[in-house]
């Protein structure tokens, strides 16, 4: 799965439609938002065996057992390269305090909440929590 050479044009368009929508398990939560953004960036969904598997939080943790490497990280871990937080770039996928989104420079979007608006939320670069990061691979 390598970027696209449109990538990030693609990924803006996946972004836009999306930046009011709240958060609901197995339809728009940190897994399926950050593996439809590679999907956008790439034309391959890293995540189809997820889809349409759980609608609720107990659900995510029983499909990550059954369909995954038993938690999101270790499952990320078999499908990306793992690299170190600091040389994440736009477009790789980011964990922060658990939270899955996609970097895109200095923060980290994800599906969350701040205030009374739920929908797409910034995380600044310094504000990442135990961070993990995935390299999304550019094409040659």
């Amino acid at each position: 799965m390598y970027r696209k050479p449109d990538w990030e044009t693609r990924l803006a368009a996946y972004l836009e439609p999306l930046r009011a929508r709240p958060f609901a398990w197995g339809e728009h939560d940190c897994c399926t938002f950050s593996a439809g953004a590679v999907a956008a960036m790439t034309d391959v969904d890293p995540m189809p065996e997820f889809r349409g598997r759980y609608s609720t939080a107990i659900g995510s943790a029983r499909a990550l057992r059954r369909f995954g490497r038993g938690t999101l990280a270790a499952t990320l871990d078999a499908k990306f390269e793992a690299i170190e937080p600091a040389f994440a770039q736009r477009g790789d996928v980011v964990m922060s305090s658990g939270l899955l989104g996609i970097c895109m420079g200095a923060f980290l979007v994800a599906v969350g909440r701040e205030g009374d608006r739920e929908g797409l939320i910034r995380i600044e670069r310094a504000r990442w929590v135990e961070p993990r990061a995935w390299r999304v691979q550019f094409g040659f």
